[in-house]
């Protein structure tokens, strides 16, 4: 029992595959032993059938229009007294029978003239008998003649319950050997899922494994694929947790750094500083929360009104010195939550201003079952050789530029999560960044 008191899967498999072994051995014993003694029924039938044509082979009519026997017949059966071998011939006081009855009778029966009638009956002595009755009709004989034959069955019914009793301990036996290797097949077909439990066990442990590097059954396959896939969202979800904490951690360093000069040499509007600096700092914190483990792509976010968004923001920011343009279909939607793509696009929107020189452009496609958004600036791009660079967290490629270092970075991570990718690439008159994300279906189709 396992600790919900439901059955495992192993004594599921062994109970059924016992409770189908013991029934098809009684079926197959029960049916083999009818078998048996239908086919020894039958056979004393045969054998009375003889004993009937002897007899009839032996009488004879009479030239009063009655009838004798040649002689007695010569079988010892008949001979002995109660051998279970019976026979008689005749009805009334002209009725003859074997040496076996001695002074007992046959039971008798309606025959009807010309079919031959099979019944079971008491002999003389108790015995259960199989008797074979016709009338025999003769040219010369002036009634039909009724024959009986009879044998004792006990010797069948004993011979047919031996070979029950030996085919149902032969059955037990072969049984037994099934059900043992019904447990092997159990013990080995069960055998992934203990090496399955061993390998999430190491995994518990902190061992870095997968499944995908063992040779599973196609059964167990998909199953293995799928923790797989578990394994590394989890890896991926701790992964963006712990960069959300650096990034919070850096986003704080600069209020902290002005709240500690602030204390150490306190300015005539020191009030002001701190809490604009606390409201700075709130809003990093409120931004994380929200947008740092929003990770959930069964949410639907249209596009256009993020884009929009971002771009009436940034255009203040930007004092008129840009342009900033868009080109989004209103049908557009990212299968990901709100704050991910305002992260994204947020980040990518900050640096195209920072680096452009007269416009910022932004447009959005679908292709099949997924969404694509290329944010275009006229700026100096960038060389292939730092391209790499620029997407690890906390690397700057100019000191020069306000900014920690990570919103390449946080991009990349928000992307991973939702197995798309971060392109960077120079083109003719500017640089293009492409995010590669999953469609989900149009807002008014849902």
């Amino acid at each position: 029992m396992s600790r919900t008191g439901v059955l495992s899967l192993r004594w599921r498999l062994w109970l059924a595959g016992a409770l189908g072994v013991a029934i098809s051995a009684a079926i197959a014993g029960g049916l083999l032993g009818a078998m048996f003694a239908r086919s020894g029924e039958r056979a004393l039938d045969r054998r009375l059938d003889d004993d009937f044509a002897t007899l009839a082979g032996l009488i004879e009519a009479r030239p009063d229009g009655g009838w004798k026997l040649r002689r007695q017949p010569a079988d010892e059966r008949w001979a002995r007294v109660f051998s279970g071998w019976y026979w008689r011939i005749g009805d009334g006081d002209a009725a003859i029978g074997s040496r076996s009855l001695w002074d007992g009778d046959l039971p008798v029966a309606s025959v009807a003239r010309g079919s031959a009638l099979r019944f079971d009956a008491e002999g003389p002595r108790g015995q259960r008998l199989r008797v074979r009755a016709q009338q025999l009709r003769l040219p010369d004989v002036a009634a039909s003649i009724p024959i009986y034959v009879a044998a004792d069955r006990g010797d069948v019914i004993a011979e047919t319950r031996e070979f029950r009793r030996t085919a149902m301990l032969a059955f037990a036996g072969a049984a037994a050997v099934l059900l043992a290797l019904l447990a092997w097949q159990v013990e080995w077909g069960l055998r992934p899922l203990h090496r399955m439990r061993g390998i999430l066990r190491r995994v518990r442990d902190g061992d870095d494994v997968r499944f995908g590097g063992e040779c599973w059954p196609a059964e167990a396959a998909p199953l293995a694929e799928q923790i797989d896939d578990l394994l590394d969202e989890h890896a991926r979800r701790v992964a963006r947790a712990r960069h959300a904490a650096e990034d919070l951690a850096h986003a704080l360093k600069t209020p902290l750094a002005v709240l500690s000069a602030e204390a150490q040499a306190p300015s005539d509007d020191i009030a002001g500083v701190v809490a604009a600096q606390v409201q700075r700092m709130r809003g990093e914190v409120e931004r994380r929360l929200v947008g740092g483990f929003a990770f959930d792509p069964r949410q639907r976010t249209p596009v256009a009104p993020v884009v929009e968004a971002l771009r009436t923001l940034l255009a203040r920011s930007a004092d008129g010195r840009l342009r900033l343009t868009t080109e989004i279909a209103p049908a557009l939607v990212f299968a990901g939550a709100r704050e991910d793509l305002e992260e994204m696009l947020g980040n990518l929107l900050d640096n195209a201003v920072k680096w452009a020189c007269t416009r910022v452009y932004v447009h959005a496609s679908r292709e099949g079952e997924r969404l694509r958004i290329a944010v275009d600036d006229d700026g100096p791009g960038m060389r292939p050789e730092t391209m790499a660079q620029a997407l690890q967290r906390g690397v700057r490629l100019d000191s020069r530029v306000p900014g920690h270092g990570l919103g390449l970075s946080i991009v990349e991570g928000i992307v991973a999560g939702y197995d798309g990718s971060l392109v960077l690439d120079n083109r003719p008159g500017g640089f293009r960044a492409v995010l590669d994300l999953p469609a989900g279906a149009p807002i008014s189709d849902r």
